[in-house]
């Protein structure tokens, strides 16, 4: 079986589409055969998708849509490929509470220092907890920090994951963040993930991506 990896959050506009088009354009570079099952009807992977195929980027990517029997769906492309990454609306939905079913793991994402991203967690995870303990206790749910300063005096990003990592009551953040670049924009908006991207200044962001999966052991 491959693994079913869930991108969610109660709030929109956290940049979850944006790097799930990186992480997966890494997984097919390094020859993992992999799915998206698009279950946001705003249909960010299927606009990204569409750029790819105008442009006649390879390798082509497995698309998939559902909006009911999300679970069901998943599981089903997880026994014919080794990834199968699932994006779901950014806010509180019964899509994300149905692929919290299936997750073999959540990421869900945060600014450090946007206040109404925060707000919202609480909620969010409030539903993880939830399928965790009636539904899919071996899901390993992560958030992890996006758009971070990457002003090294900057200390939002590692107080906000002391207080979260502090507190048994969040969900686990991992030490490796994601830092505000412009090669994740920039490669998403040309059909791209930042390994696929031709630009030297996304040498970073490529690095953020391996260690990220690396040290989320999803590779």
């Amino acid at each position: 079986m491959g693994k079913i990896i869930v991108f969610g959050s109660h709030k929109g506009g956290v940049g979850k589409s944006t790097i799930l088009v990186s992480i997966l354009a890494y997984l097919l570079k390094t020859g993992k055969k992999c799915a998206v099952l698009e279950c946001d009807d705003q249909q960010s992977i299927k606009d990204w998708v569409s750029e790819r195929q105008e442009v006649g980027i390879t390798p082509e990517v497995s698309y998939f849509e559902c909006y009911t029997d999300i679970a069901e769906r998943a599981q089903k492309l997880a026994t014919k490929f080794d990834y199968v990454l699932l994006d779901t609306p950014g806010k509180k939905s019964a899509e994300f509470r149905k692929a919290l079913i299936c997750a073999d793991v959540l990421l869900s994402f945060i600014e450090p220092g946007a206040q109404i991203e925060i707000n919202t967690l609480s909620r969010m995870v409030e539903d993880v907890k939830t399928a965790q303990a009636s539904l899919n206790p071996t899901m390993k749910p992560w958030i992890v920090l996006n758009r971070c300063v990457t002003d090294p005096r900057d200390k939002e990003a590692g107080e906000l994951r002391k207080m979260l990592n502090d507190d048994p009551d969040w969900l686990p953040v991992p030490r490796q963040r994601i830092y505000s670049r412009k090669a994740y924009k920039a490669a998403y908006n040309a059909g791209q993930g930042v390994h696929e991207f031709n630009d030297k200044g996304g040498n970073k962001a490529r690095g953020e991506i391996e260690i990220l999966l690396n040290e989320l052991e999803i590779i």
